[in-house]
C-alpha cells in the first residue's frame, strides 16, 4: 500500500469511529445514586465527557475521539430520589427551561395546556396574551461548576411558584451552594 492509500484510510476509520460515536446511545437514567451514575461513565467510551449532577460536576473524560459531550444529571424530587436526564416533573431541575415551562402549563402532561406568562429570574420571559386568570409562573437560573461550554457554570433552571398579577413574587429558593 501507498503512503496515500494508508493515509486515506486511517481518514476513512476515523471518520466512521466520530459517525459511530456521535450516534451512539447512552443510559439517561434512572440511577439509584451519584456513585452507580459515576460508575456507569467509567466504563463508557464516548470519548470527551463531562457528567453534571445537579450542576455538580461528577465526572470528567479528557481524552478520545468523536464531539465532546457535556450531559447534566438531576435527583429528582419523587418518592424515589432517583437521578435521571429528564426527571418528569416541573417541580424538578431542568436544563431547559421550555420544556419546565411546557411541564407546568399541561400539568406534567396530564392535561390540555393551561399557558400563563412565565417570568425567568423576574423578567418577563414568555408573555401570553391570553394568559389565565392573570396569574404568572415564576422560574431561576441557578449556575452549576464550570464547563467546557459554559466556563461561568452550566446553567438549569427550578420552578419558584405561581403568583396572581400585581403580587409579591415567590420566595427565592436557594442553588445549591458548590
Amino acid at each position: 500500500m501507498t503512503f496515500k492509500a494508508i493515509a486515506l484510510a486511517l481518514i476513512g476509520a476515523a471518520g466512521l469511529m466520530h459517525a459511530a460515536c456521535a450516534q451512539a446511545q447512552y443510559n439517561e437514567g434512572p440511577f439509584a445514586s451519584e456513585q452507580a451514575l459515576v460508575a456507569y461513565w467509567q466504563t463508557q467510551n464516548f470519548g470527551q465527557t463531562e457528567i453534571f449532577l445537579d450542576g455538580r460536576k461528577v465526572h470528567q473524560r479528557t481524552t478520545g475521539f468523536g464531539p465532546p459531550l457535556t450531559e447534566m444529571y438531576f435527583r429528582c424530587n419523587n418518592s424515589t430520589q432517583d437521578i435521571r436526564v429528564r426527571c418528569g416533573s416541573y417541580k424538578d431541575p431542568h436544563y431547559d427551561l421550555t420544556r419546565l415551562i411546557d411541564l407546568f402549563d399541561t400539568n406534567n402532561n396530564t392535561r390540555p395546556a393551561y399557558p400563563r406568562d412565565a417570568y425567568l429570574d423576574g423578567v418577563l420571559y414568555r408573555d401570553i396574551a391570553s394568559s389565565t386568570n392573570g396569574t404568572g409562573s415564576y422560574w431561576k437560573t441557578c449556575k452549576g461548576d464550570p464547563s467546557r461550554y459554559y466556563p461561568s457554570g452550566i446553567p438549569y433552571y427550578l420552578y419558584l411558584g405561581v403568583i396572581p398579577d400585581f403580587g409579591p413574587p415567590p420566595p427565592v429558593p436557594q442553588c445549591p451552594s458548590r
